[in-house]
């Protein structure tokens, strides 16, 4: 499933590009749309803690294929236009500066998450905590390290 997303990425990268650059608002009225009809499908899928949606990429488990390809490629349509918007808002500049923070700490944190997947059933924290950790150590690693270059190279932190 990687693969597919790679493929769309590669092959159709140009029109990616131009849609999400483009200023109009039709583009955002359809991006808006989008999100109100994810947030509400989510809302439903997960309300009641009923899962008629489930999408792992680590155990290669997908309920339905269409839905694995159509879900992300939406939900990520919404967040880039939505990173587009806020890049061109100065009064947004701190978090823009946060989040390019979090996108230089993408290897730690993806790599996070394979200890804290074992340590969550022995300790039993829930989704928040697991986000907390799985995202705020590497964050505070990156900014704690990322001058000496031999914990750069060793733990993959990008130099700030």
């Amino acid at each position: 499933m990687a693969l597919v997303y790679v493929g769309i990425g590669f092959f159709y990268k140009d029109k990616i590009k131009e849609l999400l650059e483009c200023d109009s608002r039709r583009f955002d009225l359809l991006s808006g749309l989008i999100a109100v009809a994810l947030s509400l499908f989510c809302w439903f899928i997960y309300r009641n803690e009923n899962q008629l949606y489930y999408f792992d990429m680590k155990p290669v488990y997908y309920k339905e294929f269409i839905s694995a390809l159509l879900i992300p490629c939406a939900f990520g349509m919404v967040l880039a236009r939505l990173v587009y918007w806020m890049q061109k808002n100065k009064w947004l500049d701190s978090w823009n500066r946060f989040f390019v923070l979090c996108g230089q700490a993408t290897i730690p944190i993806m790599f996070m998450h394979i200890p804290l997947n074992h340590w969550k059933t022995e300790l039993a924290y829930g989704r928040w905590i697991f986000v907390l950790i799985g995202a705020g150590l590497p964050i505070v690693s990156t900014i704690l390290f990322h001058s000496n270059r031999v914990m750069r190279k060793l733990f993959g932190l990008p130099n700030l």
